[in-house]
């Protein structure tokens, strides 16, 4: 393997978001709307989802909360990362010194006149000891977005080598790093030898192995591994979420060949690429012929346009579903609601209606990769209201009936009424999408490693 690739799976840009719709992808592979056309479930009642290339716990917890526990799902959540690649610790500097260094990332991250408030920040220290990195968080339409800023290092994006570095935060961050690393040294030192005296943490707050103890906490077994092993006794779904974005594109194909070398016929991959040209979603099916697996594709999903192609037995060939109209429909029906039922001087601000529909919409549009059915409408629909912001949100209101709460964990009003009714709720899935507004187009253009034969 060439140096230039030997980097971690995924290690940029995390934002839970980009991965939260594979909940509904899953849930439509487990229950096809039209039997007729789309065939027997792809998936079983029961299988084995292996998150490949997960640098942050909190990402991997989220996805399977939303599996095991929104969708009911009877999931073996797996994680897998590069053993290079899992951090040895995470230090957070404490104090106005700290105080001052998120004041410099806010700064240096602040571009095209949009301002990167950074919300959290820290040191990533890998397995060697060294500072790798300084991960820091701000807030996108209500979403806590991780980024990485890396120490001395070039990185794979979107099959391009990226180097990026700021002299100025660089000098800010050296006596940090330095002090860091020399602690590091003697905590690593007691590893080996509990006879060793260890380092004082005071002005750092240390914590070890952050991504063994924060998927472990939620029943999450980690593979630190190249290649993926597979789980025996279940389908197998392979999740990877932006993996490929980090390899040049002509290694792609041989990338995506190493990785899935261990399935079984019947097993899933999905294959999830943004912040490219053609964003997408392709979801494959390994099939037996002859002596030798093959990949058939049984799923693509612009996940820009919200266009879904997906193979259709009755005629043959490939059915477009455009989502699009359906998503930006239910948007509509929803703020309709909230209209009715919230009574605040903030909903009668133009800014903060734009804000509110900005909200919702990044929501839906990233929740939805199949057809909305109730239950991933209801989850849409909580996860959009929770967003809101807290001062003239729907606050002490029920999202649906019989709900204890409201959006925010809060207590309800006097008011039973809920922001969702019954009536509401069927009004949105009354959707246009499903009175057959379909085509059958030619099959998308893609990769080479895409080009995969349809078997009707």
């Amino acid at each position: 393997m060439n140096p230039q690739t030997a980097v971690p799976f995924v290690d940029t840009n995390v934002i839970p978001d980009r991965n939260v719709g594979i909940g509904s992808l899953l849930w439509d592979l487990q229950n096809p709307q039209d039997p007729d056309r789309d065939g027997p479930p792809l998936l079983n009642p029961e299988f084995a989802f292996i998150d490949v290339g997960v640098s942050r716990a909190r990402v991997a917890t989220a996805l399977k909360s939303l599996l095991a526990h929104d969708l009911g799902l009877e999931v073996n959540y797996v994680a897998t990362e590069r053993v290079e690649a899992v951090p040895y610790a995470n230090v957070t500097l404490l104090g106005d010194r700290a105080q001052e260094i998120r004041g410099c990332l806010s700064g240096i991250f602040s571009s095209k006149g949009a301002t990167c408030e950074v919300k959290d920040w820290h040191f990533v220290v890998d397995g060697n000891g060294k500072v790798s990195s300084v991960a820091y968080s701000y807030n996108l339409h209500g979403n806590e977005v991780w980024e990485a800023y890396f120490m001395g290092r070039k990185f794979m994006y979107s099959g391009e080598q990226v180097e990026f570095s700021d002299p100025k935060l660089d000098e800010t961050l050296a006596p940090e790093v330095a002090e860091i690393e020399a602690r590091i040294d003697l905590e690593r030192k007691r590893d080996r030898d509990p006879s060793q005296p260890g380092p004082s943490w005071d002005g750092y707050r240390m914590e070890k192995n952050p991504l063994q103890a924060g998927l472990a906490e939620f029943g999450i077994t980690l593979q630190m591994t190249d290649v993926p092993q597979r789980i025996i006794g279940r389908q197998n779904i392979l999740f990877l979420g932006n993996v490929l974005n980090h390899y040049p594109q002509d290694e792609q194909d041989r990338e995506l060949d190493r990785l899935v070398a261990n399935l079984e016929p019947g097993d899933i991959v999905i294959v999830q690429t943004d912040e490219v040209e053609t964003p997408c979603i392709e979801v494959l099916q390994v099939m037996r012929r002859g002596d030798q697996n093959s990949r058939k594709r049984v799923r693509w999903i612009h996940t820009k346009t919200l266009e879904i192609q997906q193979p259709d037995r009755v005629l043959g060939s490939w059915r477009h579903i455009p989502l699009r109209p359906e998503v930006e429909r239910m948007v509509g029906r929803l703020i309709e609601c909230l209209e009715r039922k919230v009574n605040s001087p903030e909903w009668t601000q133009r800014n903060h209606r734009v804000l509110v529909h900005q909200y919702i919409s990044h929501v839906f549009r990233t929740l939805f990769r199949a057809l909305p059915v109730e239950v991933t409408l209801r989850i849409a629909i909580r996860e959009a209201l929770r967003r809101l912001p807290y001062e003239g949100g729907p606050k002490g209101i029920p999202v649906f009936k019989h709900d204890a709460k409201d959006a925010y964990g809060g207590a309800l009003r006097l008011d039973p009424g809920p922001i969702v009714s019954e009536a509401d709720l069927i009004n949105m899935k009354m959707a246009a999408a499903n009175e057959e507004r379909m085509r059958t187009p030619e099959t998308p253009r893609l990769e080479p490693h895409r080009i995969l034969e349809f078997a009707g």
